[in-house]
């Protein structure tokens, strides 16, 4: 008799230890699929047409990543190399501007950081931009390079037209 309740008893802490073991996996697994579902935010380089508000270009970034934008000074014709950082808040930064001589509309002032590097003078500048307004040109080609590709602008937005380059946070 002692046995049949001591075995009873057994029974009974096993399907107890089984039954909160089953609802603990389940709250677990419940959990793991609400979390999947739920995407981390990520980051997004775009071009937007201003007049239409269309994006033309979107690439998926990262905060701290390293982009280009490359173009002619239109009076010059001086070859000009922006280099910009993404910032963990969705602005990004004109960290430096590169070129090979001073020209129209280039950074000459003494209060600047100014150096020069292989032919190139180098402006640091570390300007925060929350979007980049930019007309798209007729006459000389403006490369938008991430991500070791390169986006030739005349060819993504039409000639002429104004654009913005901007970062948008996207899930979560």
């Amino acid at each position: 008799m002692f046995a049949n309740k001591e075995m009873k008893k057994a029974r009974e802490n096993i399907f107890s230890l089984a039954f909160w073991l089953f609802i603990i996996c389940y709250i677990l697994s419940i959990s793991a699929v609400i979390s999947a579902c739920q995407s981390e935010n990520h980051f997004v380089l775009e071009i937007v047409q201003k007049d239409n508000m269309d994006k033309v270009l979107s690439i998926k970034v990262e905060p701290e990543e390293i982009f280009y934008l490359e173009f002619r000074n239109s009076r010059d014709l001086n070859p000009i190399i922006d280099k910009f950082k993404i910032g963990t808040d969705g602005s990004f930064y004109l960290v430096e501007e590169r070129y090979p001589w001073f020209g129209v509309g280039q950074e000459c002032h003494p209060s600047r950081d100014i150096t020069h590097e292989d032919g190139m003078v180098v402006v640091k500048l570390n300007k925060k931009l929350e979007k980049l307004p930019l007309r798209v040109a007729y006459t000389v080609d403006q490369i938008l390079k991430v991500k070791n590709k390169n986006y030739l602008i005349g060819s993504i937005a039409e000639k002429g037209k104004a654009i913005e380059i901007c970062i948008s946070i996207k899930g979560g």
